[in-house]
C-alpha cells in the first residue's frame, strides 16, 4: 500500500514514518508540507492512501482534498487533526474521506484502519507463489486471454473485464477488455481481497459495500460500481489470479451469466496450465526417465 504524508511539521512527519514502518506492506512514497507541493506529489505518485493534516503552511488540507478529487485521484484519505470541528468533518466527508482522527492520541487507530484495507494473506501463500512462478505467460500469449476478456464483457453485459495474475506485490493483467491497465499494486486491486472466495464473488453496488465504498478504484478512475470475479485455481488447487467483470453502473448478474463466467474461467485456467513449467523435482525425474 502506497502512502503520501501531508504534514507541515517535520517532527510529526518523522513520527508518522516510524508508525507506518511497523507494517511492512505499507510504503511511504511521498511527503509534502504545504498545499501546492501536496497536490503535485499526490498527482505524481497516485497513492493508495493520503495521510494528511488540514492545517498546512501555507495552505489548506481541505483545498488539497478538493483539488485531488477534481484531478480524479481516488486515494483513500485519513485526516489527522489537532482540532475537531463538526463543520470541517462534514466538509471533508463531502470529498470522500475514509477516517478522521485526533493527531495527538489516535494515530494507532489510523494505522489499524489502514491495515484493515490490506488484502488478506493466507497460510498457503508460499505454495501459491511457487505455483504462480511456474507459469510463463509471454506477451505473445496474451491474445487468447484478451479474447476471453472480450467474451466475459459480452456475456455479462459489463463495460470492462480482466484476467489477472496476483503475485506478492502486484496484480498483473494478462487479458483485458475496456481497460488499459497492465499492472496494479496488489493492495489497490479488488481481486486480491476476494480471490480465496467464490465460486463467483459479486458486488452489485460498490457504494453499498463497506469493503469497497471508499476504494481508490471507486472514488477515482475507472469509477467502479459493479464488480464480479471468479478465482482462477490451477489443478493443484493453488489460486493464482481471477477473471473479473466491472461496470460503472450498479447491476446484478443473472444465473446463466454466472455459469458462463465459470465456464470462461475454466478456459482461462486451461490456457494457464498450458504455460506451466515443471518444478525442479519434476524436471529431475523427467531427466532421469529420458537418460
Amino acid at each position: 500500500m502506497n502512502v503520501v504524508i501531508v504534514e507541515s511539521s517535520v517532527t510529526i512527519r518523522n513520527q508518522l514514518q516510524a508508525l507506518l514502518a511497523r507494517e511492512k506492506r505499507i510504503h511511504v512514497v511521498g511527503e509534502a508540507a504545504d498545499e501546492a507541493s501536496a497536490i503535485r506529489v499526490i498527482a505524481q505518485t497516485q497513492p493508495d492512501v493520503i495521510m494528511m493534516d488540514l492545517a498546512l503552511q501555507p495552505g489548506s488540507g481541505l483545498r488539497v482534498l478538493r483539488a485531488v478529487r477534481q484531478l480524479g485521484v481516488g486515494a483513500r484519505v485519513v485526516v489527522l487533526s489537532n482540532s475537531y470541528y463538526e463543520e470541517m468533518r462534514r466538509a471533508c466527508a463531502a470529498h470522500g474521506i475514509s477516517g478522521f482522527f485526533e493527531k495527538s492520541h489516535q494515530t494507532e487507530d489510523a494505522l489499524a484502519l489502514m491495515r484493515s484495507w490490506l488484502p488478506p494473506v493466507y497460510g498457503d501463500e508460499s505454495q501459491r507463489l511457487r505455483a504462480l512462478g511456474q507459469l510463463e505467460v509471454s506477451p505473445g500469449q496474451h491474445g487468447a486471454f484478451h479474447e476471453l476478456a472480450d467474451l466475459a464483457c459480452d456475456i455479462s453485459g459489463s463495460g470492462m473485464a480482466a484476467i489477472s495474475l496476483i503475485d506478492a506485490e502486484q496484480q498483473r493483467f494478462i487479458g483485458t477488455s475496456g481497460l488499459t491497465l497492465s499492472t496494479l499494486p496488489r493492495s489497490r486491486g479488488f481481486c486480491a481481497q476476494v480471490m480465496h472466495q467464490g465460486p463467483v464473488v459479486e458486488v452489485p453496488d460498490t457504494w453499498q459495500d463497506a469493503r469497497f465504498a471508499d476504494h481508490p478504484l471507486v472514488q477515482g478512475a475507472p469509477y467502479v460500481r459493479f464488480y464480479a470475479a471468479v478465482p482462477l485455481a490451477l489443478s493443484s488447487g493453488d489460486v493464482v489470479g481471477t477473471l473479473c467483470v466491472l461496470d460503472r453502473l450498479p447491476r446484478r448478474l443473472r444465473e446463466r451469466q454466472r455459469e458462463a463466467l465459470l465456464t470462461l474461467s475454466r478456459c482461462a485456467i486451461n490456457e494457464l496450465e498450458a504455460t506451466r513449467q515443471p518444478g525442479p523435482v519434476a524436471r529431475l525425474m523427467g531427466a532421469a526417465m529420458t537418460a
